[in-house]
Formats: C-alpha cells, structure tokens, sequence
C-alpha cells in the first residue's frame, strides 16, 4: 500500500504512460525525502514543479523553460529561469547559482528535438550532474512522428536473409557439399563471413540520440584492446534503462 500511495504522488504531468510513474518511483522514491537538487527541462504550465515539490518537501525544484517565466511560480523551494535548453550559457548559470556541487536528478521534458536534447544532455550530464545522479529524458519516440521538425515515419525492415546467405545455405545443404567435409567446411566460412553486418535503423531525431546513448554504453567494446578502436575506455554511464519513451541514465560514482 506504501508503495501504490508514493506512486499516486508522482507529478501528474508524468502519468500519460503509467510505466515513467513507476519508473520515478522506482529510482526516486527511496530519495525522495532527501534534501535533493532537480532540474526539470520544459516546465509547461509549472504543475510539474509543484508537484515535485510536494512529492520531494526537502528538495529544491529548480525548472527552465523557452516562454516567460510564470508569474507566482518561483518561491519557496521552487525557482525558475527562461531560456532555451541547448543556450550552455544559461545552463551554466542555473548550475552556477543553485547547484554548484551539481544536481542530483535532471528531466528534460523539453523540445524532444533531437539535437537540442543532444546539446543539452552531454553539457549538463558532464558539468551539472553529481556523480550519482540520475538524468531522465522523455518521449524520446517523437523520432517517430513526422509531425517532428526532425521526426520520420518508421519503416520497418523485413528479417530475411540477403541474397547471398539464402544461395549459400542452399549451397550447404546440397549433397555435393554436405556430404563433402572440406567442401562444408569452406562453404561454412564462406555464408559465415558473408553475414548481414549492417541493419536497416531509424535515425531520425530523438531516436537517433538515444542510439548515440547506447553507443556511449558500449564504449568498452568500442574501445576493446584487441579488438576495437582507440585507447580502452570505460563508458560514462553506469547504465541506461529504455522504455517506451522514457530513457535513464546513471552516473557513475566518482571514481568508479
């Protein structure tokens, strides 16, 4: 019954997909009596900020958006700035004046533009997320939706064999070569090497960045030492979690 309670309490803007109010309540009830630090992305009509503010009482709410600020809004443990969420100048000065050790959570509920939410996301995560913290991104699926200046309808690819590795299984399963050792074992090499390497993906907008994220989590294979590309490198991610239309990534602890 706790738990069904604290989840009721979730900010109501958030409760359009049931799972980003679980989702919340999952990494953020345990916290949320704590004097906590959050950035929201995109504040709408401010009801989100209210509402984190009543489900987090110890924290400071702290919310950008493009349009003025909202008169009656800013006060108590709420405060608020305008600018766009890609301006690193104005991100660095909301850093700056109310977390300068750094935010324990940061929503961006913003453009979901793609390449805004890409600027915005690697400055903050970088230079304005604690070690620790917790970085929300949501409704990355507007990649999806032509409606998006940056968005595209999906298309989706037929899993099928290429040409190719249809003719050389055939190939493989003809007497000559499978009755033949050395004969299966080349043709065997051969439909192995000839493999579909590359998939058909969309790319578009937020779609696009959050497959950049899952790049960042494979670093360590990206950079293996035998077999990747440049010096080892571990990722900056502990881990990103994906859901429909909601993405979290968690900072490493320093030192980890």
């Amino acid at each position: 019954m706790e738990t069904a309670t604290r989840i009721e309490q979730v900010p109501i803007s958030k409760l359009g997909l049931a799972h980003y109010m679980r989702n919340y309540d999952e990494f953020l009830g345990p916290l949320r009596q704590q004097p906590l630090r959050l950035l929201e992305l995109g504040i709408a009509e401010g009801d989100s900020l209210r509402n984190w503010a009543e489900w987090m009482p110890q924290s400071t709410i702290v919310g950008l958006d493009i349009r003025p600020r909202i008169p009656g809004l800013d006060g108590g443990r709420i405060v608020t700035y305008q600018g766009e969420q890609q301006d690193r100048s104005v991100l660095d000065r909301i850093g700056r004046e109310q977390a300068p050790a750094g935010f324990d959570v940061i929503v961006d509920d913003a453009s979901h533009v793609g390449q805004l939410t890409r600027l915005s996301f690697w400055h903050l995560y970088q230079h304005h997320l604690k070690p620790g913290g917790y970085y929300f991104i949501e409704d990355w699926g507007t990649g999806y939706w032509p409606q998006y200046v940056d968005g595209r309808k999906y298309r989706p690819p037929q899993p099928a064999f290429l040409p190719r590795e249809r003719w050389l299984t055939s190939l493989a399963d003809s007497p000559l070569v499978s009755g033949n050792a050395f004969l299966r074992k080349a043709v065997g090499w051969t439909r192995w090497r000839a493999v579909q390497r590359r998939f058909p993906s969309h790319q578009r907008g937020m779609v696009g960045f959050i497959k950049e994220l899952v790049d960042e989590c494979g670093m360590t294979d990206i950079t293996h030492p035998h077999f990747g590309i440049g010096n080892p490198t571990p990722s900056r991610f502990e881990w990103l979690r994906l859901s429909l239309g909601h993405a979290i990534i968690k900072k490493p602890l320093a030192g980890v």
